[in-house]
C-alpha cells in the first residue's frame, strides 16, 4: 500500500502485486489464495475494508499474547509487566522478589563505578525491524552501496 488511493481499489491486487518489503520476495499462491478466502468470506468491499480487516486481527493477537504474557508474570513472579518500562526492568525485579535478598548500600566508589560501567542500557532496545550488513567481511559484499555494520 503505497498511497491513499490504493485503499478504494475494489478487488484484491494480483499475486505479483504483493510484495515483503523485509523480505524482498512475493507470496505463495497458498497465502494469495487466502487472502481472496479472507476477501470472499468478510464480503470486502474495497482494499480499505481489507486493510482494516488486517490490522485488527493483528492487534488483536498481539494483545491476546500479551495478556498472555502479564498473566505468567503475574502468576509465576507476582508482578504485572506493563507497570514496569523495559524487559530487563522486568527480569531485576523478579531476580529481586525471587531471591528475596536485601540489597546492601554501596558505601565505596569503586563498587559504584564498577556496577555503573557494566550498565549497558539502550543495547536491549530494538527500534528496527530489519537491517542489512553491507561490509568487506560479509560473501555477499556490494562495494557499489554504503558501507553497513550492525552491532
Amino acid at each position: 500500500m503505497d498511497s491513499h488511493q490504493k485503499f478504494d481499489e475494489e478487488r484484491l491486487p494480483s499475486i505479483d502485486s504483493f510484495e515483503s518489503t523485509l523480505t524482498g520476495s512475493g507470496i505463495s499462491d497458498e497465502d494469495y489464495r487466502h487472502a481472496q478466502t479472507v476477501w470472499n468470506y468478510f464480503n470486502l468491499k474495497n482494499m480499505g475494508e481489507y486493510h482494516d480487516l488486517y490490522v485488527k486481527c493483528d492487534v488483536l493477537q498481539l494483545a491476546d499474547v500479551f495478556e498472555n504474557f502479564r498473566k505468567l508474570c503475574q502468576h509465576y513472579y507476582g508482578l504485572d509487566c506493563v507497570h514496569l518500562f523495559t524487559a530487563p526492568g522486568l527480569a531485576w525485579q523478579s531476580s529481586l522478589k525471587m531471591t528475596d535478598q536485601p540489597l546492601e548500600l554501596f558505601t565505596d566508589i569503586n563498587m559504584h563505578m564498577f556496577i555503573e560501567k557494566g550498565i549497558r542500557g539502550g543495547i536491549s532496545v530494538i527500534t528496527k525491524r530489519f537491517s542489512q550488513a553491507n561490509n568487506k567481511y560479509l560473501p555477499n559484499f556490494d562495494a557499489s552501496k554504503s558501507i553497513k555494520h550492525i552491532i
